[in-house]
């Protein structure tokens, strides 16, 4: 322990179940608690999955992310892969809200699926309904949608 800078941790792994089923895994290589604000998690090498009822999981990879251990809030950030099926999104950020049941992706949104792929700002997804919304951040630009079929 480093009364500065706090406790480096290897091989984290989190998990934790909501009241409807729905279940949260985070590992990561590494992570560092600040001395300061013990109750969240700078992670690096880190894999999420996602387990919603009635759905497939939801696999989400970064570099980074910050974890908070309270209400599970988790700020993933730099080479982003979120992926559900044969969807798969990539940005450089990812904010996930357990509390607000909604992940956010944002900067540089590439979708893919077979046959399609997306370029927006921002990807909204809805963990409740499923239910996604992609925009752009200023309404006169378009979103760029290339249809390979």
């Amino acid at each position: 322990i480093n009364n500065e800078t706090g406790t480096l941790i290897n091989d984290i792994n989190y998990k934790f179940s909501d009241s409807s089923g729905n279940n949260y895994q985070l590992f990561s290589k590494f992570g560092r608690v600040h001395i300061n604000n013990p109750d969240t998690i700078f992670m690096t090498n880190v894999t999420a999955t996602i387990y919603l009822t009635d759905s497939s999981p939801i696999k989400i990879t970064s570099e980074f992310a910050n974890y908070n251990k309270i209400d599970h809030e988790t700020n993933f950030f730099e080479n982003v892969k979120l992926t559900h099926v044969n969807h798969q999104v990539t940005s450089q950020n990812l904010d996930l809200s357990f509390k607000n049941n909604i992940a956010s992706m944002y900067n540089n949104i590439i979708y893919k699926k077979p046959g399609t792929k997306l370029t927006a700002d921002r990807l909204n997804i809805d963990l409740i309904t499923k239910n996604s919304r992609i925009f752009m951040n200023k309404k006169y630009e378009k979103i760029k949608i290339i249809n390979n079929n």
